[in-house]
């Protein structure tokens, strides 16, 4: 490949990349339209909706739920599988999602912590408070980020709402 072909090559990219996000807003309109709406209003019907997402995975998990004004469910979009005990997050791919996908008003963050307590780490705390910041510019909410850590030892799951705990 000589460097005369690098920008075919990354113009072929980008039309790429603008088709892939067109074939997944129109299988999001799809999918709304094949499911009863969703509303995520308060933490109990968020944590039910959640349910089972992270109960197996042996690995910490970062999704957000996308919503509307009305907090209707639009779709959802796993931001990261990790390890253990750490999952990073790309702000750009998030923003990407909920602004062209689902153009979203509103977003619930959401992961889990395998191998502990539902509890928010400094990490956390710090990656919420950013992504809230980039959120705001672009007009959308950051309602919550919610912590959630398995059952185990004969112990029901935890979970831990950053919003309640005023940490966002």
């Amino acid at each position: 490949m000589t460097a005369a072909e690098l920008p075919d090559l990354f113009a072929q990219r980008e039309k790429l990349v603008l088709r892939e996000k067109q074939v997944s807003y129109s299988t999001i309109r799809r999918h709304k339209v094949q499911i009863p709406i969703q509303v995520l209003d308060s933490l109990e019907v968020t944590k039910t909706f959640l349910s089972g997402l992270f109960e197996q995975s042996p690995v910490e998990i970062l999704i957000a739920l996308a919503l509307n004004s009305a907090n209707q469910f639009l779709g959802f979009i796993k931001l990261s599988t990790e390890t253990v005990d750490r999952a990073s997050v790309h702000p750009r791919e998030l923003m990407s999602f909920l602004l062209i996908d689902c153009n979203a008003t509103a977003v619930i963050l959401a992961h889990n912590h395998p191998g502990g307590r539902a509890e928010a780490s400094r990490e956390d705390i710090e990656l919420s408070r950013k992504i809230k910041q980039q959120l705001q510019i672009l007009g959308v909410r950051l309602l919550d980020h919610i912590v959630y850590s398995p059952p185990r030892l004969g112990l029901p799951g935890e979970w831990l709402s950053m919003r309640q705990e005023d940490l966002l």
